[in-house]
């Protein structure tokens, strides 16, 4: 049986929540077969949301209250909507400059269905989806008129790093992906016309490429060089992996942003040779990789444990799920704005931040506003003719929680804090919990339901 402080943490990192029913079915299985069992099992389809209105902006809100519903209450594995979230703030596009929110959905639903497939097959695809053509304007891209943001980004913030190629391979790249567009309607479309079919063969990275007799899979074969026999380039600006091949640096390159997703902290040089190995061993499949990230016994130590800042997004999906309460009208998307991260609307191409980007004064101040709106609402009828705090397991009387506990009864502060936890599916740690008891045990009788927004406002909910 696997330490429940694990499978606990474990649960936070992947699914968001360590749900309660979740902790009780994967305690009773080895650490490594609660891996097995969060990775496992994806539904090949995950579904997605169908639109109520026509216009653009609204359609992005109706996506994001869907995906945070997914990821609260609808996912049958939510590890699928996690991973999704991670390709997303990885492979970035934004509504603001596509401006249709159609070729968004696709991305993500390509995002939360592939997530856990093969890095080099995602990146193909993503490749040619009309959010990242549009995004990064490799839809302008044509031999007389070359646009190189996309080769550039392919490299730089996608696959490799900075420095570790040489604007040569940028030119190479470019005329590779040149003819990949989009139609009028935000479908994919090859322009022949557009990419220079005569072109000889070039080098990138060390390879040549323009060599598959379909010029539609000369983008693609920048991608199989990068994550295959591809070389640093000796003009390359990172000295130390000129030379190296380019599937190590790009494995150590995601493995490190992988890392920082699900642990937090900085990897060691260790963590990242051992994931990087992983990766190339299978090559580039997700599964195994982050599988091996999941059992590293680094991912189980204090600083990975107490290390990760909860993104907006997933301190929302807590307290959604914490309330039971559903997105579309509970999760005003400003807040978001407000915290620092959501989703659609990255502030550029390198995405989110992490960690301290998430705290300061001003975004705190927004999820405590998030937390008071939240238990405002769970508690609305405890003031009302209803009289009960409306939590996800179970409804609390409101002459429960005035009168049934007498605080100054030892041990009954404990056994309402515990009544409220239960109620709200949370567990907390013994600080947090304990502070809550001290609460309970002092405030006046009338302010009981305020532990509610106490929870919400506990480190637990803004740590991952």
């Amino acid at each position: 049986m696997a330490d429940q402080v694990l499978i606990e943490h474990l649960l936070r990192r992947t699914e968001f929540v360590a749900r309660p029913w979740r902790v009780v079915e994967l305690k009773q299985l080895s650490l490594e077969a609660a891996v097995d069992n969060v990775l496992n099992d994806h539904p090949a389809d995950p579904g997605t949301v169908a639109f109520a209105t026509a216009d653009n902006f609204q359609r992005g809100v109706e996506l994001t209250w869907y995906w945070l519903d997914r990821m609260a209450f609808d996912s049958p594995k939510p590890m699928q909507e996690r991973m999704g979230l991670f390709w997303h703030g990885h492979f970035v596009t934004g509504l603001m400059k596509i401006e249709v929110a159609d070729p968004l959905r696709e991305q993500i639903d390509l995002f939360r269905r592939s997530g856990l497939s093969n890095l080099r097959d995602l990146t193909k695809a993503m490749a040619k989806q009309a959010a990242m053509l549009r995004y990064l304007d490799n839809d302008q891209n044509l031999a007389v008129s070359p646009n190189q943001n996309f080769a550039r980004e392919l490299m730089e913030l996608f696959l490799l790093g900075v420095g570790n190629y040489t604007e040569a391979d940028v030119e190479a790249g470019t005329a590779a992906w040149a003819g990949h567009t989009q139609t009028t309607t935000n479908q994919y479309q090859w322009r022949g016309d557009w990419h220079n079919c005569a072109t000889a063969p070039r080098s990138f990275l060390g390879r040549q490429i323009h060599v598959h007799p379909d010029p539609r899979f000369h983008g693609d074969e920048t991608i199989d060089v990068i994550l295959g026999d591809g070389v640093v380039p000796q003009g390359a600006s990172v000295a130390a992996n000129r030379g190296r091949p380019t599937r190590e640096v790009a494995a150590e390159f995601v493995s490190r942003k992988l890392w920082r997703a699900f642990a937090g902290t900085e990897p060691s040089h260790a963590v990242v040779a051992t994931l990087r190995d992983t990766a190339i061993a299978h090559n580039f499949e997700i599964r195994p990789w982050v599988r091996r990230l999941l059992l590293l016994p680094e991912f189980y130590g204090a600083d990975a444990m107490q290390g990760l800042v909860a993104t907006p997004m997933h301190s929302m999906v807590k307290m959604l799920a914490a309330t039971g309460l559903r997105a579309r009208n509970n999760a005003p998307l400003w807040w978001m704005d407000g915290m620092g991260q959501r989703p659609l609307l990255p502030l550029d191409v390198s995405g989110w931040g992490h960690n301290i980007d998430f705290v300061n004064a001003s975004a705190m101040a927004r999820r405590a506003d998030a937390a008071r709106y939240l238990s405002w609402t769970a508690n609305a009828s405890y003031w009302s003719g209803d009289l009960k705090s409306h939590l996800p397991f179970e409804s609390i009387p409101q002459a429960d929680i005035d009168y049934r506990y007498d605080t100054t009864v030892p041990g009954k502060a404990e056994a309402l804090v515990d009544r409220f936890l239960a109620a709200m599916g949370v567990s907390l740690r013994p600080h947090s919990r304990q502070v809550l008891v001290e609460f309970a045990r002092t405030c006046p009788w009338y302010q009981r339901q305020e532990l509610v927004l106490l929870t919400l406002l506990t480190p637990d909910f803004h740590t991952a």
